[in-house]
């Protein structure tokens, strides 16, 4: 009895030995991606990447998540050249222009008026997203999603002239480094100034400028609510970044967690839309409750400011765009 117990015994930690074994070489088989973001922690994108990561992890597939969020690994211009070189492999951030100037098509004006052309615009088989998804492509970088954020506007210490049209605004406000921004807020009827985020509400405070394009109500309300007395609808340009990966790292990938990591990021793409239209109504009414006058532009209305956007301001752009693709662009939003 005792030779049968100890052999049973010796057969029974051979087989834990075995099964702890399969379980070490299955970690060791797990495919580990690391993938960067930029918003703080407690944003709605951070949040996302936290469910993104949930989901690859459940999906059984083999993979494993390092998710750095907060620029952990560095500012968005970082993050991109690093997610290029293949030292990141997934990131999500604005994408910057200074590899490629095309890559500034997702800082075009009045790509989009509404949220059901954001949802159609920024969706793979739009002209939009093909083209953005090729200029990503001759960088080495494969797009898995992009992320509507909110609709940018104007907020204002003092009430615009023809605060609704394109006609003389009598107010000088501050822009972004970027032309884009300058030639469209000068062709809508303001005077600009160009000023760093980081300075923007001093400047505001201190009658430098008179307002400034540029946050979504939510950056309006959280950054800018003391220094306004007036926030306009224009819905000029979307906030929006960009979820993307290194080709290298995908072609590595097999058919199941190629299939896993695209649906988990296009479901958080397409959640995005939602989320922004909710988070703008509520910063708009939380401005208005914080006292500042909401100026809400009506369809109609914007749509006017669209087009006059689109034939004055776009034409600008030909030589870094080319006119085929902005009028590509142009239906995109029909």
């Amino acid at each position: 009895m005792e030779f049968t117990a100890f052999g049973t015994l010796r057969r029974a930690l051979g087989v834990a030995a075995l099964g702890l074994s399969v379980l070490a070489t299955t970690a060791q088989a797990d495919t580990r991606l690391r993938i960067a973001g930029q918003h703080a922690p407690d944003h709605n994108a951070t949040v996302a990447l936290k469910q993104i990561k949930s989901d690859l992890e459940g999906a059984g597939v083999g993979l494993r998540v390092q998710l750095f969020p907060a620029g952990q690994l560095g500012t968005g211009e970082q993050v991109f050249g690093d997610v290029i070189k293949g030292s990141i492999d997934i990131a999500h951030t604005f994408v910057y222009s200074h590899n490629d100037p095309q890559l500034e098509i997702n800082s075009i004006p009045y790509l989009v008026e509404n949220y059901a052309q954001m949802r159609k615009v920024f969706t793979p088989g739009s002209n939009f997203y093909k083209t953005f998804a090729g200029l990503l492509d001759k960088q080495g970088v494969r797009l898995l999603g992009i992320f509507g954020e909110g609709f940018i506007g104007a907020g204002t210490t003092k009430m615009p002239k023809d605060a609704k049209g394109v006609g003389a605004k009598g107010l000088n406000i501050r822009v972004w480094s970027a032309r884009v921004a300058k030639e469209t807020t000068q062709d809508i009827g303001y005077k600009t100034t160009t000023i760093d985020w980081g300075d923007a509400f001093a400047a505001i405070q201190q009658g430098v400028v008179d307002g400034l394009i540029g946050p979504t109500p939510e950056a309006a309300y959280t950054t800018f609510r003391d220094a306004l007395k007036i926030f306009i609808t224009y819905n000029a340009f979307v906030e929006n970044t960009a979820y993307y990966m290194n080709k290298k790292s995908w072609a590595k990938l097999n058919d199941k967690q190629k299939a896993a990591v695209q649906k988990a990021f296009s479901d958080a793409a397409l959640g995005s839309f939602a989320t922004s239209e909710k988070n703008d109504r509520e910063f708009t009414a939380k401005l208005a409750g914080a006292g500042v006058e909401i100026v809400e532009l009506s369809d109609a209305e914007r749509k006017a400011i669209a087009n006059h956007v689109r034939a004055t301001t776009w034409p600008k752009f030909e030589k870094v765009f080319g006119k085929e693709l902005l009028d590509a662009l142009k239906a995109d939003s029909k």
